[in-house]
């Protein structure tokens, strides 16, 4: 006979935009530092020849290219849950934005690229 008891709950976060209080204590400290923004890969190429290679040749256009600039307000507050404060967040490599779980582990990433993990 299968159990009645329901599999837990993934726990709901504190608000909509942070996943517990600390956090969103955490957030004030974070939203008063100034943000260093990457720069576009697409430029790299002129200055390392190599890299410039291994980007074509790995097909990997989307790393040279914003599809629209950043929010900074948005990147901050992925920033802040991505943090392990207390038990937030419960998994590596999962940040929180706006109510949305951002996955940022290394699948997640390949699966973003188009590419495949072929080992060293």
């Amino acid at each position: 006979m299968a159990s009645k008891r329901k599999d837990k709950e993934p726990e709901q976060p504190h608000s909509s935009r942070f996943l517990s209080r600390k956090h969103e204590k955490h957030f004030k400290v974070v939203q008063d530092r100034r943000l260093l923004m990457e720069r576009k890969v697409g430029m790299i190429p002129n200055f390392a020849p190599q890299f410039g290679e291994q980007l074509l040749g790995r097909n990997w256009g989307k790393l040279a290219t914003y599809p629209t600039p950043a929010n900074i307000a948005v990147v901050k507050e992925f920033y802040t849950n991505a943090r392990k404060i207390g038990d937030y967040p419960v998994e590596d490599y999962l940040g929180y934005v706006r109510g949305h779980a951002i996955r940022y582990d290394p699948d997640s990433i390949y699966n973003f690229l188009g590419t495949v993990w072929v080992g060293e």
